[in-house]
């Protein structure tokens, strides 16, 4: 991640407590986020295992995982010293939840031997996507992204008038740019899958209406492609 970046989202704890989408978060950012958990959860048993939480923010979603799916352990980390800060504060009172400050590009001088990472959100935020994903490659033999889709038209549009999106370098990818960086790190695709339809920060009129098409948009082959916010792909390190 970028040091600007770093400063943003360290600007979003001081000011608002918690990053935007999570603390005090409009009804449609509940909305998309709790679709991620539940779709990284659907993806992949975490029961048991031992899960990395990488470019975990204020902690927020690793600690849902933390209470939805019973990993033997979760180790969150993110660059984001401010959010981290608050991540040990808020969960202090859970052992098997711990948060460290990591650079995404060196993992592997601080931790080794997961069985699975998550990577939710980060991918679009690095200046070197496939840097990332190939330290990521060194400690996990499993991984999740979830990443916005860089096929959907509207998206591409959000990222160049967002204020939000421009003051955090958001830039989404086509998904076979992950599926072939994750190739390229020594992982075979496992499943993946488009899903979402409520944009983050839209009015609440607005992501009520989009939250009852959701399952419908998302079954559909081609229009899921192009329409859905999020794609979802699992992969394992090969033989």
């Amino acid at each position: 991640m970028q040091k600007s970046t770093h400063a943003a989202f360290n600007q979003d704890v001081v000011l608002n407590g918690g990053y935007m989408y999570t603390t005090n978060a409009l009804l449609s950012s509940k909305m998309a986020n709790d679709r991620l958990t539940d779709a990284t959860i659907k993806i992949i048993s975490l029961e048991g295992k031992k899960v990395i939480d990488v470019g975990c923010g204020d902690g927020t979603y690793t600690y849902e995982l933390y209470k939805r799916s019973k990993p033997k352990e979760i180790v969150g980390v993110d660059a984001a010293k401010e959010a981290i800060r608050l991540a040990q504060v808020l969960y202090k009172n859970h052992n098997k939840l711990k948060f460290y400050t990591g650079d995404v590009y060196r993992l592997n001088r601080k931790f080794k031997n997961f069985d699975v990472a998550i990577v939710r959100g980060v991918i679009h935020h690095v200046e070197f996507p496939q840097k990332a994903i190939a330290s990521i490659s060194k400690i996990a033999k499993r991984v999740v992204i979830l990443e916005p889709n860089g096929y959907n038209p509207l998206l591409k549009i959000v990222e160049k008038i967002s204020l939000y999106h421009r003051i955090h370098k958001e830039k989404s990818y086509p998904p076979r740019n992950i599926r072939n960086w994750l190739k390229y790190s020594g992982y075979k695709i496992v499943g993946g899958k488009y899903v979402g339809f409520v944009p983050f920060f839209c009015p609440d009129g607005m992501a009520i209406f989009m939250k009852k098409l959701e399952k419908i948009i998302e079954k559909l082959p081609l229009i899921s492609n192009f329409f859905c916010a999020v794609y979802v792909v699992s992969a394992k390190k090969r033989e």
